[in-house]
């Protein structure tokens, strides 16, 4: 009879023990910087692959010849020329809304900080993609219906020229996201500093 009390004491004993250490494992109300990190890299990692995924996608979707892969900045015009625009019924007129873009060239957040790392200071270059991510969602070809900025950085028209100009790029369109970075650095350290923006990142 003893030994069966002594058993069934050790049982209960155990029983408790794996509660409480099953509780003090999954009871962490606060996740550590390392869990924050890590769970932010994932989610980039995502967002990546999916917007290779629909690339990939929307190359395999079209007809043989369609589209051109650009690899690089002289070739952007190749890739916004596959679109045909002299075809109207595949256009929409935008009903609502602030923000338009007739073809969806998202860039991911990996190419827009390495464009960012090419015009920003170091210490700016996170600032920077923030600014970008909130005024065009990385979209280098969005307009604001409403002030008509256009762009990664969402430039005003009326200043577009000259921060181009004294960028380094004379006559470009305010869609291609090199100059756009290009310009939204030179409109940073020589123009207004970030209050150039809506967003201030």
């Amino acid at each position: 009879m003893r030994l069966r009390r002594l058993s069934f004491v050790a049982g209960w004993a155990a029983v408790a023990l794996l509660a409480m250490a099953g509780f003090a494992v999954f009871d962490n109300p606060e996740p550590t910087v390392d869990e924050l990190e890590s769970e932010a890299a994932a989610a980039s990692l995502g967002h990546t692959t999916g917007a290779y995924a629909g690339l990939t996608f929307s190359l395999l979707a079209g007809e043989p010849g369609e589209l051109s892969v650009a690899s690089g900045p002289s070739e952007s015009q190749d890739l916004q020329g596959a679109l045909d625009p002299s075809d109207a019924s595949t256009e929409e007129e935008p009903s609502t809304g602030s923000m338009v873009s007739e073809t969806s060239g998202w860039l991911s957040q990996v190419q827009v900080r390495a464009l960012v790392s090419l015009y920003f200071a170091v210490e700016d270059v996170n600032k920077a993609v923030r600014v970008a991510w909130c005024e065009s969602r990385f979209d280098p070809n969005s307009t604001n219906l409403r002030t008509g900025a256009v762009g990664l950085f969402q430039h005003l028209p009326q200043y577009w020229e000259e921060r181009a100009t004294e960028a380094g790029f004379p006559g470009a369109d305010p869609t291609d996201p090199v100059a756009s970075t290009a310009a939204a650095a030179w409109a940073v350290y020589d123009g207004g500093g970030w209050d150039t923006f809506a967003c201030r990142g």
